[in-house]
């Protein structure tokens, strides 16, 4: 986490130097001298290896580099804001704050060189930390017999019975090479309890002449696990092997396993180094041998066996979570009537996790099977699990601790959002980059980087996808319950977030005056009418939905209580008007607004000149101009109706590429009028367009001839506003061929789009949605749609759609919703290879017919329909 603050300290500190100089004007030399200390300070930090067996100074050494790294982007941040804000007053005003200036100036200095002193304190303090420098292959033993596990007893396994035929068929059954299984979740989900039970399956016991269980942990050491095989299978004591080498116990074990059936479990791999380590070892005898690994990381599965899928433990179902509740509270008694609710409830609340199930039913245990008590632990699950921590955190926060140092902060950035929240995977992602999380990689952009890395926390099992797009990438994702608190847990010892809860006291100004970031659950109205006092927060990121929406003044104690905001998502709130002087949030990164009465975009927003991601909802707003060229670092900008750009100044505000907004990968919704060769050609980076406005026949066909010029483009959507004339056809419309997914809306075209829309070469995802076309008559001809995967057909007044044979060789997914017209289906869709889902929303009668013939066609484990009827 320490390694975290510093880099995105460095990274602010040499773009200010580079672009923004004269902000630190007068502490110029000083902050130089800063950033070098800093840069010195990361490189050891980096190669920090923990002193052995003292946690205690381990953490006290993260902690002070840490808090020192807060303390420089403290003194920092502050000196800019003041800086801006006084470059944007007025001359006289400049006067008269002159003498402020200069005291600021060497009050800052004073900070920046009190700051370096603490950094060189920590750096000379080396010693006293153990602080050494890590070889590759070294690795750290830790104490076995410290580790608490909890396995379950076989008999109250529940729900994994189908998973131990599969694997016990897949061990007993095949081919006689050796074969590796792995077995993967997350953690606390059964995956040692699935392996001992099918591990113990008297026909496996009788099916293998040695069978041996490795528990492997995070911490390991190769000999002392080639001395407990070797001592399993030949039966030497450690007094034998006290004088033999690794590469005796290596070929003593080799030779036994090469002429005997073995089955051999490796309980907890966490890294591919272990099995790279020690493969050689497990001879592929031919006489069917298997290894069992468990891991959460899906990388070291695969790892272990690229040839076949690893099997993937799923959470129980509401039955079986019942059941296992019930084992374990009752054994072989029935619940009494009058507690079967209340105990569903919590078994519910244990989100399917079966260490959940059993360390709560161990709590209920404890006293006597009352109303009273159940409904007293029903009320607080959340808070009773994670005061468990001797049974449940500790198993769950080793897969905290396991990750690697710029995942840790994404990890728990979950702890803002509520409970069975679904997050948007586009949104966090632009949150990391915001808060600097996410590290530049050479060329590729910064949210591929960010979605790495959320790909990398959903393989160890510790997100889950709720939502995957066409093209596989996540869409939407949460974490479990049980995560979500030690999120909570983890970020609050880290001084990393606070977060107020619905119906929660305002978290005291102790605890604001050190956390970054604030989760509001609650009345946001109420909070901000409090004037609390946060000087140190960075982000704020409200959920709560207000009756009332902030007012004018309310803003204004936002800017005095929260001065250095870097992220503000208020999207749910609501504001009265958009401040003129939010500019004074000048390190803002992040902005998400939305207002149902504003009646002007101020131009004041053009100053944040740090913004990277802008949303306005602002519907009565008309076509509002936005100057943007001065906003360098923009990434993200969605406005919600018409938004008009000027013409680039003549004297261009570019950047090192020579272009004013290189960094801008999508613009929504921008009107046609601002669609110019000279506007879009200052964008040669853009990946995502929206268009809302006056779709005229003429105007489009212009317009379309300068999109040309974004060689990028993958996404565009076209909306026309339902106060200009409808499209007639799309016949001179040269689209760009780069095009990947293409939605149209309500442009009530009168001439069937398919033939000009099939020839796009790269299309996968087409949308046409709300009168997009007016016609009764949908064609697909021959040979078009080579790559089209997806189609979405929404509220059309379509009667018949047909499509040629050989057309949309790739479609995977139709969507037909509120067409209700439409009389049938194409029969091409049964012979469609990759054809495997179709959802409807309140068909026809004769569409859901043949919808289920192609389903009983293709086959159920093959295709999914779904029919949602109104």
């Amino acid at each position: 986490m320490a390694d975290t603050v510093i880099t995105f300290v460095l990274e602010n500190l040499t773009r200010i130097l580079s672009e923004e100089a004269d902000l630190l004007s007068g502490v110029e030399e000083e902050v130089k001298s800063l950033e070098s200390q800093l840069k010195l300070t990361q490189s050891y930090i980096r190669d920090f290896r923990p002193r052995r067996n003292d946690q205690t100074i381990n953490v006290e050494f993260i902690n002070q580099v840490r808090d020192a790294a807060r303390e420089a982007e403290d003194i920092i941040d502050e000196y800019v804001a003041s800086s801006a804000q006084q470059r944007g007053e007025n001359l006289l005003v400049r006067t008269k704050n002159s003498f402020l200036g200069l005291l600021a100036r060497r009050r800052a200095a004073e900070e920046i060189k009190g700051v370096k002193r603490r950094f060189e304190e920590i750096y000379k303090s080396r010693e006293t930390f153990a602080i050494q420098i890590t070889q590759p292959g070294d690795v750290i033993q830790d104490d076995l017999s410290m580790r608490k596990r909890l396995i379950f007893e076989e008999t109250d396994v529940v729900g994994l019975d189908a998973d131990a035929a599969a694997i016990t068929e897949r061990l007993t059954k095949g081919e006689a090479r050796r074969v590796v299984i792995a077995v993967v979740g997350m953690g606390g989900i059964g995956k040692t309890t699935l392996a001992r039970k099918v591990y113990n399956d008297p026909v496996v016991v009788k099916h293998f002449e040695f069978r041996a269980w490795v528990y492997v942990s995070q911490t390991y050491r190769v000999r002392d696990l080639l001395q407990a095989l070797v001592k399993r299978a030949m039966g030497l004591t450690m007094e034998d092997m006290k004088d033999m080498s690794d590469e005796e116990l290596d070929f003593e074990l080799r030779k036994y396993l090469r002429s005997t059936p073995y089955l051999i479990v490796l309980d907890d791999i966490w890294r591919t180094e272990f099995w790279e380590q020690l493969n050689q070892v497990f001879a592929n005898n031919l006489y069917g041998s298997r290894i069992i690994i468990t891991t959460r990381h899906k990388d070291v599965a695969l790892h272990v066996n690229p040839k076949s899928p690893p099997h993937n433990l799923r959470f129980l179902r509401e039955e079986e979570s019942w059941e296992l509740f019930s084992k374990k509270v009752f054994a072989d008694e029935k619940c009494p009537d009058n507690l079967k609710e209340l105990g569903k409830q919590m078994a519910d609340k244990c989100g399917g996790l079966p260490l959940a199930i059993v360390v709560l039913a161990g709590v209920l245990l404890k006293k006597e099977k009352t109303r009273r008590w159940w409904s007293k632990v029903s009320s607080s699950v959340s808070s009773i699990l994670t005061e468990q921590t001797d049974q449940c955190n500790e198993i769950l926060e080793l897969s905290y601790n396991n990750l690697p140092h710029h995942l840790k902060p994404c990890f728990l950035y979950f702890g803002l959002f509520p409970k069975d929240f679904e997050i948007s995977a586009r949104q966090l992602v632009g949150l990391w980059i915001a808060e600097g999380f996410v590290q530049k990689k050479d060329e590729e952009p910064m949210e591929e980087v960010g979605e790495d890395y959320l790909e990398d926390l959903v393989d160890r099992n510790m997100v889950q996808v709720s939502k995957r797009r066409f093209d596989g990438t996540v869409k939407t994702c949460h974490v479990h319950d049980l995560l979500l608190d030690l999120c909570v847990l983890k970020a609050k010892e880290e001084k990393f977030l606070v977060v107020q809860k619905y119906g929660s006291p305002s978290p005291p100004s102790s605890l604001l005056s050190h956390s970054r970031r604030l989760g509001l659950h609650s009345n946001m109205f109420n909070y901000i009418s409090s004037n609390p006092s946060a000087s140190k927060l960075r982000s704020m990121l409200c959920f709560g939905v207000d009756e009332r929406h902030l007012s004018s003044k309310e803003w204004k104690s936002l800017y005095k209580g929260f001065p250095l905001l870097r992220v503000l998502d208020a999207w749910d709130v609501g504001v009265e008007v958009i401040p003129g002087d939010i500019h004074k949030l000048i390190h803002l990164r992040y902005l998400m607004l939305k207002s149902l009465t504003a009646k002007t975009l101020p131009a004041s927003i053009s100053n944040l000149w740090n913004l990277q991601t802008l949303v306005v909802t602002a519907p009565c707003i008309d076509r509002p101009q936005l100057n943007v060229w001065k906003m360098k670092e923009l990434r993200h900008l969605h406005f919600h109706g018409q938004l008009l750009l000027p013409e680039p100044p003549k004297k261009k505000v570019k950047d090192d590429s020579g272009n004013a907004l290189s960094n801008l990968l999508t613009l929504s919704c921008l009107s046609p009028d601002s669609c110019t060769a000279s506007v879009l050609s200052m964008m040669p980076n853009l990946l995502k367009l929206g268009m809302h406005g006056d779709l005229d026949q003429h105007r489009l066909s212009r317009t379309f001839s300068k999109l040309s010029v974004l060689k990028r483009l993958q996404t565009l959507k076209l909306e026309r506003d339902r106060r200009c004339n409808e499209l007639d056809s799309l016949e001179y419309m040269v689209f760009p061929q780069s095009l990947v997914k293409l939605t149209i809306v309500e442009t009530q075209l009168l001439e069937d789009p398919m033939e000009v829309l099939g020839e796009l070469p790269n299309l996968q995802v087409l949308k046409l949605k709300n009168a997009a076309y007016s016609g009764h008559k949908l064609h697909c001809g021959w040979n078009m749609f080579p790559k089209l995967q997806v189609l979405k057909l929404v509220n059309l007044a379509i009667r018949s759609w047909t499509i040629a044979q050989g057309t949309m060789p790739s479609l995977r997914s139709v969507v037909i919703n509120r067409c209700g017209h439409l009389e049938g289906l194409p029969s091409a869709l049964r012979e469609m290879p990759a054809f495997q889902e179709l959802e409807l929303w309140s068909p026809h009668g004769q569409v859901v017919n043949e919808a289920r013939e192609i389903e009983m066609s293709r086959g159920k484990e093959n295709f999914m329909l779904v029919i949602y009827q109104s």
